[in-house]
């Protein structure tokens, strides 16, 4: 069966007249190749997109203060400044990649 615009034809051939390799009209066959190739591009692109994003672009605009990496030498720095604006409105968020 051969879909085309409005109509559908219908050939009667047989499975034994027809040759193994042979592509009927309007048959469309995937190739692997180029689908390989572009899942790992995409692939690849993520990946690339992540490191970017976690690792290397970790800066802070001028006239910001500069990015803090917390781990277990500075976080009493942390609690002390958290703790010394009682009287202001704070919000703290930690996002983790894990």
């Amino acid at each position: 069966m051969v879909l085309g615009g409005c109509r559908a034809h219908v050939f009667p051939v047989s499975a034994g007249d027809r040759e193994p390799d042979s592509e009927r009209f309007g048959e469309v066959k995937m190739k692997r190749k180029p689908l390989i190739y572009g899942l790992a591009a995409v692939f690849g692109a993520i990946v690339l997109f992540l490191v970017y994003y976690l690792y290397l672009g970790s800066s802070a605009p001028s006239g910001q203060q500069p990015l803090v990496r917390l781990n277990n030498t500075n976080i009493d720095s942390l609690k002390k400044s958290f703790n010394d604006s009682a009287d202001s409105v704070r919000v703290m968020v930690m996002l983790s990649p894990t």
